[in-house]
């Protein structure tokens, strides 16, 4: 059995119904009940001020009740009732101040429940709600994040209920039920998010429209200066900017999301090399070749055969592990 890690700290869980005592260990081993489902909901109160702590999984928070100041190593907030953010993995934060709070922590591995969910990426509340504004401060503060009114917390709240009772419960297909309504719930805050946020100015919403719009478009011929221009900032600005909040330059940003995708495009033996290239937005093969061999340290030709033979190795696996188990 694994070690959960060291006690962080301990809130009053009413998530079920009956009070409890959720201790937090901030780990997937301490924190998530099933392990091969790296999910955990809690309705959580605090009256006393919560440590400075990290965790390994992400975390959506919607303040339910009450008031307190959300503390983090880039900035100090206020915080009550109708407020949600996110926090990533390994960023510090905890609070104080709190005055009959309390929160709705749904804590969830990003790669297993948000992967693979294209339209979600295409969506400028997602990369403001979900990545910039979980590791970067608001430019002016956290007024400018997203706040829900009585009907949009009402219509939280319901689902926020579904996927407690499935949680708690133990009837078929309840992993099915608590994926989709997660997923309802982020895509409803995502686009509410969009609509309160698409006309004010900040760093945070001229990033995500960008990003958006590469994901969207990434196979497109895409220029430094157009992506500025949706931005609403200079060229210089953009690539500094850019740069700040994520770490790279935007057309390398873009190279990587078209190496991604040829990647997938690459397990279809039918498609050509040529043709992956072609759409996913390289000049010619010879240049995706390159590319992708800078990226991947590999060509793409020798990446298909590999995962093609690792393929043929787990179907050969499955059948033999199959009949010793029966």
């Amino acid at each position: 059995m694994k070690r959960p890690g060291s006690l962080i700290g301990s809130a009053v869980d009413t998530a079920a119904g009956i009070p409890r005592l959720q201790r937090c260990y901030g780990t997937y081993g301490g924190d998530m009940p099933d392990p091969a489902f790296p999910f955990n909901i809690v309705v959580v109160e605090h009256e006393d001020d919560f440590p400075m702590h990290a965790h390994q999984y992400a975390e959506l928070v919607i303040v339910l009740n009450g008031s307190a100041v959300h503390r983090t190593d880039l900035e100090n907030y206020p915080i009550e009732a109708g407020d949600v953010f996110v926090i990533t993995g390994c960023r510090r934060h905890g609070f104080s101040g709190a005055t009959e709070l309390r929160l709705c922590n749904i804590q969830f591995d990003p790669g297993q429940l948000l992967g693979d969910q294209s339209e979600l990426e295409h969506m400028m509340g997602y990369h403001a709600l979900f990545d910039l504004e979980a590791r970067t401060p608001s430019d002016r503060g956290f007024s400018q994040r997203l706040r829900l009114d009585a009907a949009q917390m009402s219509a939280a709240r319901s689902l926020i209920e579904t996927m407690i009772a499935e949680f708690h419960g133990d009837a078929q297909g309840r992993r099915t039920i608590i994926r989709s309504t997660f997923l309802l719930l982020v895509a409803s805050l995502c686009r509410l998010y969009t609509t309160q946020k698409r006309r004010e100015p900040t760093a945070v919403v001229r990033m995500a429209r960008s990003v958006a719009y590469m994901r969207a478009h990434f196979a497109e011929p895409l220029r430094v200066s157009d992506l500025a221009r949706i931005a609403h900032l200079s060229p210089s600005q953009f690539q500094r900017t850019f740069r700040k909040a994520y770490g790279t330059t935007p057309l390398r940003f873009i190279n990587q999301l078209r190496i991604e995708r040829a990647r997938e495009l690459l397990a279809d033996r039918t498609r050509s090399i040529s043709a992956v290239a072609a759409e996913t937005g390289f000049r010619s093969p010879a240049f995706f070749s390159t590319q992708f061999k800078r990226v991947t340290g590999t060509t793409p030709s020798a990446y298909r055969t590999k995962a093609q033979r690792d393929r043929v190795a787990t179907w050969r696996i499955g059948p033999a592990a199959t009949s010793l188990v029966t």
